[in-house]
């Protein structure tokens, strides 16, 4: 098969649309909180900001190649949930958002705001901070571990007969 100019044809599974947006918006949020738990403007601030960067730029890059590349991407939302939460396979780094793109987006929404629930939670503590924290934790590293390349599984070896000596 050759690839197209702009890139090979992604199928994004149905589940992984819906269920990779929700966790998305989880995420957005549980980051505001992060930030609502030290100061409610800054709280506010981010996550108006984060939806204008997340569902509006980083939704537009998504959308540059043609439609017919995405099969059930629902106009870029599969690539968001893909892009964060979807196996290697179904990430598009190297034709949309290239891979610093992709490394920023990533830590201003998982990197830099679980540091900051750390932080708020070290300053003054309490259950809940730490709770957030661990969530955000807890979302970073899967988020992070899906851009490992994973070993294609290899049949398991015919058993030889071993010769005569």
């Amino acid at each position: 098969m050759i690839e197209p100019k702009n890139g090979r044809p992604i199928f994004f599974p149905e589940n992984l649309v819906l269920f990779g947006n929700l966790a998305l918006f989880l995420w957005i949020v549980l980051d505001s909180v992060a930030f609502l738990l030290y100061n409610f403007i800054t709280g506010i601030v981010f996550f108006v900001l984060t939806l204008i960067l997340i569902y509006g730029v980083l939704h537009i890059l998504g959308c540059l190649r043609p439609c017919y590349n995405c099969i059930k991407c629902t106009h870029g939302m599969g690539r968001l949930a893909a892009l964060y939460f979807g196996r290697r396979i179904f990430k598009d780094y190297k034709y949309n958002y290239k891979l610093p793109t992709a490394i920023f987006f990533t830590l201003y929404i998982g990197g830099f705001p679980a540091a900051f629930a750390l932080y708020s939670a070290i300053v003054d503590f309490t259950v809940i901070k730490a709770a957030v924290f661990v969530s955000l934790l807890v979302f970073t590293i899967y988020s992070a571990l899906t851009w490992r390349p994973r070993k294609p599984k290899t049949p398991k070896e015919v058993i030889q007969p071993k010769p005569n000596n």
